[in-house]
Formats: structure tokens, sequence, C-alpha cells
């Protein structure tokens, strides 16, 4: 028998193949692994049209000057818009957005369902800062939500208004920020975000993160 044997070299083969199978396994098992490559998320689009401010009712001149060059402070996280009338300092929360009445801003958002929270002040007479938050001071939670789809615009618009049935302490003047969502196709009635209901949650009784607590 002779190495061209076909029988020989059919067993050789064999032999050949047996050895090197567990060599190449053991080379595919460690080679380094194919990078990933992050697949892209679709975002969507979220426009914050802020509408000139509106009054129902005759204001003094001087008042309706300083309203109509106001503005609403407003930031974003994760899936939680926040509106406050109550300054910042007081919030545990990112109010990084400043927008005037009569402008707009745009924003992409990662698509998904989002809830707007409202913080309402109403003034008293106090003269202690603890007291017109304990007695005026509420939150909305909630109010408001909507869907962000990826590739699609919703518009958030916000009217700010003095309402006609709206009484105000002596030089302070809050107006009704009445917020509306369109999709494109549908907008839903609006409401305010900042007025006092029987489901608001007054400032002393709120035990949840947005109220910034100082520590001891």
């Amino acid at each position: 028998m002779t190495l061209r044997s076909p029988r020989l070299l059919a067993r050789i083969g064999l032999l050949l193949l047996s050895l090197l199978a567990p060599f190449a396994m053991a080379q595919d098992a460690a080679s380094p692994p194919l990078l990933q490559m992050p697949v892209p998320v679709a975002t969507g689009t979220l426009v914050v049209d802020i509408l000139p401010f509106t009054s129902e009712k005759t204001l003094p001149k001087r008042v309706d000057k300083q309203l109509r060059s106001g503005a609403i402070e407003w930031g974003v996280r994760d899936n939680l818009l926040v509106f406050t009338m109550v300054n910042r300092r007081f919030i545990d929360f990112p109010v990084n957005r400043m927008t005037r009445f009569g402008t707009r801003e745009s924003l992409e958002l990662p698509p998904g369902e989002y809830r707007i929270t409202g913080i309402g002040l109403e003034m008293t007479s106090s003269l202690s800062v603890d007291k017109v938050l304990e007695r005026g001071a509420y939150f909305n939670e909630g109010i408001v939500t909507f869907r962000i789809e990826p590739g699609r615009t919703t518009t958030l618009t916000i009217l700010p208004q003095i309402k006609i049935d709206r009484t105000f302490a002596v030089n302070f003047w809050m107006p009704s920020m009445m917020a509306s969502i369109s999709d494109g196709t549908t907008t839903t009635e609006p409401v305010a975000l900042n007025d006092r209901y029987p489901t608001s949650v007054n400032w002393p009784d709120y035990n949840g993160p947005l109220k910034f607590k100082v520590q001891p």
C-alpha cells in the first residue's frame, strides 16, 4: 500500500480533520466578537409654542405691558415636563428653559408617553416666603399627557390668558397657562397648567421629588 492508495489518503484526511476541528473551534471561540454598532434611536420633535399674552378683562396699562413681555420657566427630564410659577430655587428639577410669550422653541425627544406637571402660585398677604409657599403654592401632577412618535412633530401650545372670572391680590396678576396638544391631525381641549383644582396638591401636603428640601 502506498501514499497514493485512496483508502490511505482517506484515513489521513480523517485524521487531519479530527485534529484540526477542535483547533478551529478553539480559534473561533477565542476570536474577539464582532463589534455591534449601536442602533440609532429615532426621535420625535416637540414644539413648545407660547402664544402672545391676552386678557379677557381690561387691565391697567402698566400691568398689561409687564405681562406682554412675560415668559414661562420650564424644564424636561426623562418623560416629565415641569412648568412652574414658583421660583426655581424652591424646585428640585432642572428648570433650565425660559420661553417668552409670543415665541417658540423645539427639541428632539425619545419616543414615548410624556407627562406635564404645573406648579401654580396664588399670592397671599404674608411677608414670609415660607408662608406664601405654604398658603399659595400647589402642584398639578400629570395634568396633561401626550406622546412623542418617532419622526413626527407634536406641538404643545400655551396661551397665557387673564380670565374674566379670576380674582387677584393687590398688584399681583397671574395668567392662566392654557395648554393644548396637537399631533398634526387632532388638538386637545385647553387645560390651565397653573390653576388651582380640587385635585391640586398643596405645598405642605406634597411629598414628591419636585419640592426642594434643605438637608439638615
